[in-house]
């Protein structure tokens, strides 16, 4: 069905309110982009924490690698 010059003239927005709604249409990409960055940083720190809790702690003093513990002699 197709309108007429008189219906979508009296469907579409005037100037002042098309300038709005793209003003509101960029914040709202703006918002959730930033939602979007800001919960992946989020994920990635939970991420990297639980990584480093579940490493062993080694003990001050000592580095990563310990000399093999006294064996038969060969």
């Amino acid at each position: 069905m197709m309108l007429s010059l008189a219906a979508a003239s009296g469907l579409a927005a005037s100037g002042s309110a098309s300038l709005f709604l793209i003003l509101v249409g960029v914040v709202l990409v703006v918002v959730l982009v930033a939602a979007f960055w800001w919960g992946s940083r989020r994920v990635a720190r939970r991420r990297r924490d639980a990584r480093v809790s579940e490493q062993p702690h080694v003990e001050a003093g000592r580095g990563s690698w310990s000399p093999p513990e006294e064996g038969p002699e060969r």
